[in-house]
């Protein structure tokens, strides 16, 4: 299988079992909580705002939204709000995180915390699902940044982390070219 464009994506996702829980890490960001609230009303998944409550509650009524308070998670600032989305992964809480109003450096301090985030010992990476214009199918991107300066074992661990994601997604046999965006060669 291989996705042409979001919306075949969207309806595979949607057709699943369940519904997977995301913490949002410093949800008080209007569009952030609009694309979460898309996700909701499409039984994509289901949230667990982190951040600031009162702010996040000014956020959902200027949206016209409404979450049970058990789903909002007061914290004092953008790093706790970090930490317990990761406690949350941890405890079966949810399933993913996304990340809010909150600095990507901040967010993957709690990720990649050697005592209490997510690594598992190998490299960790992200990848991106692209649409194109007048192309046949999504495109992926992976690590635009996590890892500045790879060697070529953490490089074929990024091409792994991608390849085998690719793969439980549904991808038989993904392809893969390995780029570098360079000013000098």
């Amino acid at each position: 299988m291989v996705f042409k464009n979001f919306a075949e994506l969207i309806k595979s996702v949607q057709g699943s079992r369940k519904r997977k829980r995301v913490a949002v890490v410093a949800a008080q960001d209007e569009h952030t909580l609009m694309a979460v609230f898309k996700a909701k009303r499409n039984s994509i998944a289901e949230p667990i705002l982190i951040g600031d409550k009162i702010k996040i509650e000014g956020v959902l009524e200027k949206l016209k939204e409404r979450l049970d308070d058990s789903t909002i998670i007061d914290v004092e600032n953008d790093n706790a709000a970090a930490e317990k989305a990761v406690e949350f992964i941890h405890q079966n809480k949810v399933d993913f995180i996304m990340k809010g109003k909150i600095q990507t450096s901040d967010i993957l301090k709690a990720v990649v915390n050697k005592e209490k985030g997510l690594g598992t010992g190998n490299v960790m990476s992200h990848f991106v699902f692209n649409e194109v214009p007048n192309y046949h199918k999504l495109m992926v991107t992976t690590d635009g940044g996590m890892m500045m300066y790879p060697n070529l074992d953490e490089k074929r661990q990024i091409i792994e982390n991608a390849v085998n994601t690719l793969i439980a997604m549904g991808y038989e046999n993904p392809k893969v070219a390995v780029l570098a965006a360079v000013e000098k060669v």
